[in-house]
């Protein structure tokens, strides 16, 4: 019963905090995650940055997160199964649970991605991306620098590692119950689709792969759309 009430106030304050401005606080493993897909998504905005202001740097680049990628590829994996994992277990096939619950997180992982990365799209300093490049490939912007969040993500790789089928099959499950594929942006792109391009639209997911989704969407008068999501963010394409 305690567990029952736990959940049921938990995501009420999900619900509760995706309405608001202010940031939310997250229980510890959350912000473990949090800690693990922002870390992620300043590196794709600061490499992408970087590589289009100055393409002799593309190179190094690429190469920088490749490096970066085998040292802590393994924690982002952790990081999305945790993710993925509280999606089911505290939402279940409630799909419009599961929007609120993804929006809040990736909205959270979004605004302090975008703030970090500034610090280096924003300079005026020719040899910033240089030396940010540089502190990714030699590990100076790896995820073992937090004693707080490390210890985390490596129970979450070792749950992945333990339960990643059990994972799968659940969800298979929830493709099954509600005859949609399971992803996590679906509801908030039927409600674009219906919003934007027509009512009664029958969306299907062409693309889930977190934290970018793509989705058809075939309205009545026989018009299609495609919707892209990003961390939760959906437009028209």
């Amino acid at each position: 019963m305690m567990i029952r009430l736990y959940h049921g106030l938990f995501i009420g304050l999900l619900i509760f905090l995706t309405a608001c401005a202010s940031a939310p606080e997250w229980p510890p493993k959350e912000n473990a995650i949090i800690y693990g897909l922002t870390h992620d998504a300043t590196m794709r905005k600061v490499m992408a940055h970087c590589t289009a202001t100055q393409p002799l740097l593309k190179d190094k680049a690429w190469q920088a997160e490749k490096n970066w990628w085998k040292r802590n590829g393994l924690f982002i994996e952790a990081a999305d199964y945790g993710f993925s994992y509280n999606l089911l277990t505290l939402n279940g096939s409630r799909q419009e649970t599961n929007a609120r619950y993804a929006m809040a997180l990736a909205l959270e992982v979004q605004r302090t991605a975008d703030s970090r990365a500034k610090i280096v799209t924003t300079s005026s300093d020719p040899e910033n991306c240089a030396k940010i490049i540089s502190e990714y490939n030699e590990g100076g912007r790896d995820l073992n620098k937090s004693s707080e969040f490390h210890p985390i993500l490596t129970s979450l790789y070792q749950a992945r590692k333990n339960q990643g089928p059990d994972l799968l099959l659940k969800q298979a499950r929830v493709t099954k119950k509600t005859g949609k594929k399971y992803s996590r942006s679906s509801v908030t792109a039927e409600r674009l689709v219906n919003r934007s391009v027509c009512p009664r639209a029958k969306v299907a997911t062409l693309k889930s792969s977190w934290p970018t989704e793509i989705f058809e969407a075939r309205c009545p008068d026989k018009t299609y759309a495609l919707v892209s999501c990003e961390w939760g963010n959906c437009k028209l394409r």
